[in-house]
């Protein structure tokens, strides 16, 4: 008769060849356990935290920043670069980086920088903080100016860019030698409300961020044309004027509107006197769209007017848009 031979362990009989198979199989699952872990589904390792951060050089619109490079146990992470002024992921062959975007003259920012791996693991973060230096350079090329329409009661001014080592530029147009408005960053202006038959001289004035500027442009004379007696009848209200949704709790509101025709003029010489609460915001000729902005919200409704108006100075019944932010 066959005997199965048997082994006490803890009180409990486990044949010889069934002990064997139990120890491979421990053997087996120890190692499942730790391929798993390696391979990530429970990596709670974070990488090391990127050492001697530092700036390597900074000008008035720029800051250059370096780093030691981070480890991790995967040999997969990113990094995570943040500042005062937004952020951005950078691959983790990256040691340095220079940063331009929102950056102003004389003004402190902060930064910070961390590594993370593909299992969200992140590391300790690495800061500084730092000043930039004050931009004393003036714009170097003075605009020059030309008149692209004129009518009885508006003059259409264009000029080419300044040049300056910062990449803001703002423009202050003069007419007959005093400031008359601001075009902020554009490169055109309208000046409305002229009076008919008479002569402007126009110049522009271009300054950087914290006001140095260039040479004045060459002046230029324009004269607005007369006013058409036989022209008595207006253009059309501008038509469908709407904000498509896009009206906001800051005031930011976005209008588009249809053009408007007119019995003797074209289209592309139409001007449209765009209003904020019955208070004039903007004129422009040929547009179709503009960003103002309205009383923010909690302050009550907001009345957008646009207004066509040919050259002979006659005014379209406004077209008008009440909001709620």
């Amino acid at each position: 008769m066959f005997t199965m031979r048997t082994s006490q362990t803890s009180g409990i009989r486990v044949p010889r060849r069934a002990r064997g198979y139990l120890a491979a199989g421990a053997s087996l699952l120890a190692l499942f356990c730790t391929v798993f872990a390696v391979s990530g589904g429970q990596d709670r390792s974070a990488p090391t935290k990127p050492g001697n951060f530092r700036v390597t050089s900074k000008t008035p619109f720029s800051i250059s920043l370096a780093w030691s490079p981070s480890s991790d146990n995967s040999g997969n992470f990113t990094y995570t670069l943040a500042s005062s002024v937004g952020s951005i992921t950078l691959p983790k062959t990256a040691t340095s980086y220079t940063w331009t975007r929102g950056l102003y003259p004389a003004k402190t920012y902060q930064f910070a920088i961390s590594a993370r791996d593909g299992a969200g693991n992140t590391s300790g973060a690495s800061g500084l903080v730092t000043t930039l230096p004050q931009d004393t350079i003036a714009p170097s090329v003075a605009p020059v100016v030309s008149i692209t329409q004129a009518s009885s009661t508006y003059i259409s001014l264009a000029w080419t860019p300044s040049q300056d080592n910062g990449p803001y530029l703002f423009y202050t147009v003069l007419v007959n030698g005093a400031a008359y408005a601001s075009a902020g960053t554009n490169t055109s202006f309208t000046l409305t409300s002229l009076q008919p038959a008479t002569s402007y001289t126009f110049n522009v004035l271009a300054q950087d961020y914290p006001g140095n500027s260039a040479p004045l442009s060459a002046a230029v004379t324009g004269t607005t044309t007369e006013v058409n007696s036989n022209d008595t009848i207006p253009p059309t209200t501008p038509g469908n004027l709407t904000d498509n949704g896009m009206s906001f709790q800051d005031g930011e509101t976005w209008l588009f509107w249809q053009k408007s025709t007119d019995n003797f003029d074209p289209q592309s010489v139409l001007r449209y006197d765009i209003y904020v609460n019955g208070v004039l915001d903007a004129s422009m000729v040929d547009g179709t769209m503009t960003v103002v902005y309205g009383k923010p919200s909690g302050n009550g409704p907001n009345t957008y007017q646009v207004i066509a108006v040919d050259m002979s100075g006659n005014q379209s019944a406004p077209a008008t848009l009440i909001t709620t932010p």
